[in-house]
């Protein structure tokens, strides 16, 4: 029985080290292809003004 635990417990952490070492890649790709994309499309046309941001109540 402890060996059979013992085993699963092996496959389980290789299992994981597994989905680890393609999520991580994969992340980091998607992180980096949404800043790309929304650079291009989407903060095209904003214009970032100070006045307009200000915190100051009229």
């Amino acid at each position: 029985m402890a060996a059979w635990t013992a085993e699963l417990a092996v496959w389980l952490i290789g299992l994981a080290g597994l989905i680890g070492l393609a999520v991580y890649p994969l992340s980091g790709l998607v992180q980096y292809d949404s800043f790309n994309y929304d650079r291009e499309h989407v903060w095209v046309n904003y214009r970032f003004d100070a006045a307009d941001h200000s915190d100051k109540k009229e």
